[in-house]
């Protein structure tokens, strides 16, 4: 493939290190019965990497129409399993291919930082899809989705990540690894949605349990991250209710900050303030 000119507008940042490519590759580890989807294939050096593998089928989403008839050419041999879509990821219907497919999908990709927060939430939102990500991302995302309680990294894209799906930070990836040379370093990080915190601690689902409701209520919780979850709750639920949790056995909860909080601590008060609504209706 030749020199593709990286686009500003489109965030590209090449990852032009052979040693990399292999790294999330075999980190990923692809089986001749998995179905990948990459995210921004680009100059295609880690799709290359990837139809080295057994993997079954490739289908990958570049948003550049300047990459994808050099991409159909470099890869025209590998047609029966391999398939460049010329759109954007984000208006991509992943249950729809899931569904086509017949099995659940595995991700992989190099992000662009500017839009790496809705590709994100995306996958979480259409985790029922996916069996994993193997991402690579800016370093400071990285550090926010495996933060620990109390520190500044630590908040909603900590929680809900970690709720929904499970976080882990592979390796860090040096900033000369990229042409052109970015600000910062970046990292590689693994997704499973396999397993959300009621699977990995074998904690019963409330019963009615709602993901957005749950949303929600994180959202609120950091809303003014400086801020109480006392004051922050105001906003979200009724001075009723306000004044049960106040007497009940999560009063001690309104008066910590929600970068306080562990997972079990956010889903013991979405179970509280759900099941004080039922009983005051």
């Amino acid at each position: 493939m030749g020199f593709l000119p990286p686009k500003k507008s489109l965030g590209q940042h090449f990852l032009i290190e052979p040693a990399i490519h292999k790294r999330i590759v075999d980190a990923m580890a692809p089986s001749s019965e998995d179905i990948a989807i990459e995210i921004g294939p680009g100059t295609g050096l880690l799709t290359q990497h990837l139809l080295a593998t057994p993997l079954k089928k490739l289908i990958s989403f570049e948003l550049d129409a300047r990459a994808v008839p050099d991409l159909q050419k470099k890869f025209e041999k590998e047609e029966k399993r391999f398939l460049v879509e010329q759109q954007d990821f984000l208006a991509a219907d992943l249950a729809v291919i899931a569904s086509h497919e017949r099995q659940k999908l595995r991700m992989v990709g190099n992000i662009p930082y500017y839009i790496t927060s809705p590709i994100i939430f995306k996958l979480l939102d259409e985790r029922a899809s996916l069996i994993d990500a193997h991402l690579l991302v800016q370093l400071e995302v990285a550090q926010r989705l495996v933060g620990e309680p109390g520190t500044k990294a630590y908040g909603i894209p900590t929680v809900l990540a970690n709720f929904f799906a499970e976080v882990k930070f592979l390796f860090r990836v040096p900033a000369g690894a990229f042409r052109p040379v970015p600000k910062v370093d970046s990292a590689v990080i693994r997704i499973d949605f396999l397993h959300d915190y009621f699977d990995r601690t074998k904690t019963e689902r409330p019963q009615n349990f709602d993901d957005q409701t749950f949303r929600q209520l994180v959202r609120a919780l950091f809303a003014m991250r400086r801020k109480t979850i006392r004051n922050n709750l105001k906003a979200t639920v009724s001075p009723l209710i306000m004044e049960k949790i106040g007497t009940g056995p999560l009063s001690g909860f309104l008066s910590a900050r929600a970068e306080e909080l562990e997972i079990p601590d956010f889903l013991r008060l979405y179970s509280e303030i759900e099941w004080m609504k039922i009983g005051s209706e």
